[in-house]
């Protein structure tokens, strides 16, 4: 660009360009003088004046020295047209030409444009057409040309964009050639001072700076090259100059799109994630928030997405109002809502400020014509405190918004004060979950299903587990919604479906075996083949799988599920509705999907005998089933009382602690070779004690580090020496590398080392646990006790290991 103008004018034939410094006497001259006038191209680099005036008729040379002597000293003509006479060097003939002129600002530097007279007409229509492209093009790319003077600090010359792109004329700059400083964005000028002295030195330059137009910032662009006087000297430069305003403003655009949510103008979450990351970078000490209004869900689904659109906006917008200034607020997903502040705030200040932000949950919202109150929760963890990983420190926060307000506790929730052990299990397994594959920590039980009057195993369910090296072993109710929340759960069930076909291939006697598939990874694009090159490799037929598959919204997609079920029963295998009847589109279901088997939920089986709601619910699906030609399973049976009434309504086939809870797969190969289980009644399994306590427990130290969390309800039901009795709802590890402390509502500890655990039931541990006694403590406990009214089923203690968390 820098050359464009010179080279437009070069390409139109017949014309010659000739540029002189007056004051250096040098000379610049186009491609087409050589040939136009016999002078050798590598003469005319090297020419002076008293040669180049060898050139023009004498007569000639004075009239035109007198023409440009007349320019210099008015400033009120800056060109001239005339005709003189060229002689050929080479022919000694001589031209008559035509001569267009033109004087720069500083009146120093003077270019002529030559040509034969017979050719004018045509060359003025080219130099007019080559001036208007030259123009198109500097408009076209916001683009200006210009020449400066060292010595003379003034623009020699310049094309018309220049005063579109700086807002003054070239005549207003040489006038007062130190305004551009005034006009430069001051945190630019050093820049520019450095640049203005760099290009008198050294090589070209290219530099970016900003400018002020009135009240309009502007982004400009510089490539600067030297310009040279005859000596060699750098006696200027030559500058394009490119306004890149609206480049920059597009740019500043896309990051905005990028890195903010278009709709409420904050930071995504990738954005507040790489920020939190740069102060853990810096060791600035921090507190997180996490907030949600907790009402985006039922918005969406009750009043439609633009409401919900809407909602997240007025959110962020109230909550932008209330925080403290020094807060940075962003988006995290739906109406839940980052927030860090930088500093240490002890727990008064942090309530303090949650507290503030919960107000909001009385104030309602308004999306025209609907009232909406808030639900406004808050989470709070700290840097360095808490965690010193951004992803941790997250979570941390995000779990204790999910503790707050839980069973009317407070609606502000603090990381490290009120974290309870299920929270904190919680954490970790989300924390050790993606490199539990890695380290084989994965093993498989079996759960046998059997025929209810006979006993006979007619299948089994294959049930996930994790060894976990902190937690023991971990529920698939524990870690399978925290692998959902990521593509964890494709290699979960990848690793099911291997292990069931090779724990398949190992059985003399075969049964069916269920696996339960989440309904996501029914639009896994592997899903046939995997079943399939399993079945290959191991030699098992897929007529010994079952898929189970909770009813969940991923099934309402009628037409892929249609599709995907009709496909695997192609290939032989069985399919089952799992948790049937505990959904509202059971039913739909079965007339929409065609199912081997449907799985009446556990919350209909257990305790049946004593529930004649969950009877009739139970007895109108067995004859809907029948109707469609299905098979029947009744899940959770863990009483006789509830299967001898189940075999009255004519179920068929049994699944439940009743006959064996899930067991290790050579436990399962051992019961086949039997064939048949009798029913065993968990009523064994109760104390014969009368009295109970009510306590909680927590964790004192883990992994030999003192921690510092909230309690889990516990119901003590007997002790005996210096052994200690209780039910609980969470799984508790027994390895020792964890010490627990129950803590009774006295306030009074008792540091116990857990040493034997029975699962009961599903969802309910019995623990024995050793304890150091004395006379006090027994004193203590017995103040504690509890005596029970009539008999106590194993559903009253899960009632009592269920209550709200303790703090």
């Amino acid at each position: 660009m820098m050359k464009v103008g010179r080279k437009l004018i070069e390409q139109v034939s017949g014309l010659m360009v000739i540029e002189v410094n007056l004051s250096s006497e040098s000379f610049f001259f186009s491609s087409q003088v050589s040939s136009f006038l016999g002078i050798p191209r590598s003469r005319l680099n090297g020419m002076t004046i008293t040669e180049v005036r060898e050139t023009v008729h004498p007569d000639d040379w004075e009239r035109l020295v007198q023409t440009v002597q007349r320019l210099r000293k008015t400033e009120k003509e800056t060109d001239f047209a005339m005709k003189i006479r060229l002689r050929h060097q080479m022919t000694s003939e001589d031209l008559s030409v035509a001569v267009r002129g033109a004087i720069s600002l500083d009146r120093n530097v003077v270019t002529y444009m030559i040509f034969l007279p017979q050719n004018q007409q045509r060359i003025e229509h080219e130099l007019t057409d080559k001036s208007e492209l030259l123009r198109r093009i500097c408009e076209a790319t916001d683009t200006a040309i210009c020449d400066y003077n060292f010595d003379a600090h003034q623009i020699e010359f310049a094309t018309g964009q220049f005063q579109t792109i700086f807002g003054y004329t070239v005549k207003q700059f040489n006038a007062h050639p130190d305004y551009w400083k005034v006009v430069i964005n001051q945190e630019d000028l050093e820049k520019v001072n450095q640049a203005n002295e760099q290009i008198r030195h050294s090589t070209p330059l290219k530099l970016e700076y900003r400018i002020f137009v009135g009240k309009k910032q502007k982004w400009i662009q510089e490539h600067r090259q030297h310009l040279y006087d005859s000596t060699g000297r750098v006696r200027g430069c030559q500058i394009l100059i490119r306004d890149l305003t609206e480049m920059r403003d597009q740019e500043v655009e896309l990051l905005r799109l990028t890195e903010f949510d278009p709709s409420t103008n904050l930071p995504k979450r990738e954005t507040m994630f790489e920020s939190i990351t740069r102060l853990i970078q810096t060791d600035i000490a921090f507190v997180l928030f996490t907030v949600t209004f907790n009402r985006i869900g039922d918005i969406n689904r009750t009043f439609g997405y633009e409401y919900g659109d809407e909602w997240r906006i007025q959110t962020a917008n109230r909550l932008q109002q209330i925080v403290p200034d020094e807060a940075v607020v962003g988006h995290l997903d739906g109406d839940t809502f980052l927030m860090y502040m930088p500093g240490s705030y002890g727990d008064g200040q942090l309530f303090q400020i949650g507290e503030e932000i919960t107000t909001l949950s009385k104030q309602y919202i308004q999306l025209d014509p609907y009232s909406v109150y808030p639900n406004v929760r808050v989470g709070v963890s700290r840097y360095p405190n808490d965690a010193t990983d951004e992803a941790i420190l997250i979570r941390c926060s995000y779990m204790a918004m999910g503790r707050a307000g839980k069973e009317g506790a407070n609606p502000v929730s603090l990381y490290t004060s009120n974290m309870n052990l299920d929270e904190l299990k919680r954490f970790e397994l989300l924390r050790d979950l993606p490199g539990a594959i890695e380290r084989n920590e994965f093993f498989l039980l079996y759960q046998p299903k059997v025929n209810a009057w006979t006993g006979e195993i007619t299948g089994a369910e294959a049930l996930m587990r994790w060894e976990h090296p902190t937690w023991g072993v971990v529920s698939p109710l524990d870690f399978i919604p925290l692998a959902e929340e990521s593509n964890l759960f494709i290699r979960l069930t990848d690793y099911l479906i291997e292990e069931v076909f090779r724990y398949l291939a190992t059985l003399p006697k075969k049964v069916p075996i269920s696996l339960n598939v989440s309904p996501k990874y029914l639009y896994h694009e592997q899903l046939l083949h995997t079943f399939e090159s399993a079945s290959e490799r191991y030699g098992v037929s897929l007529h010994w799988i079952e898929i189970e598959v909770a009813e969940t919204s991923q099934l309402d997609e009628p037409h892929h599920i249609v599709n995907i079920f009709s496909d695997l029963r192609a290939l032989g295998i069985q399919l089952a509705l799992d948790d049937f009847g505990k959904g509202y589109s059971s039913l739909a279901y079965l007339q929409q999907f065609q199912v081997n088997t449907i799985k009446i939920d556990r919350i209909f089986g257990d305790g049946v005998s004593e529930n004649n709601q969950a009877r009739a619910i139970i007895h109108s699906l067995v004859v809907l089933a029948k109707e469609f030609g299905l098979e029947v399973v009744v899940e959770g049976i863990e009483q006789m009382n509830d299967l001898l009434l189940l075999r009255q309504l004519d179920c068929k086939i049994i699944q439940g602690y009743l006959f064996s809870p899930p067991v290790r797969g050579e436990d399962f190969q051992e019961m086949m070779r039997c064939g048949t289980l009798v029913p065993d009644s968990i009523d064994d399994h109760e104390t014969s004690e009368n009295r109970y306590i009510q306590a909680g427990i927590t964790i004192s130290t883990l992994r030999k580090q003192p921690v510092s969390v909230g309690l889990s309800s516990i119901v003590l039901t007997s002790r005996s020496g210096e052994e200690i009795y209780f039910y609980a709802a969470l799984r508790l590890p027994l390895d020792g590398k964890v010490e627990f402390v129950i803590r009774f509502t006295s306030g009074a500890d008792l540091p116990v080392r857990l040493c034997r655990m029975t699962e009961v039931t599903n969802g309910l541990y019995q623990y024995a646990a050793e304890y150091e006694s004395s006379p006090t403590v027994e004193e203590q406990l017995t103040s504690l006790e509890t005596e029970v009214i009539g008999d106590v089923a194993t559903l009253d203690y899960m009632k009592l290991v269920r209550q709200p968390e303790r703090s």
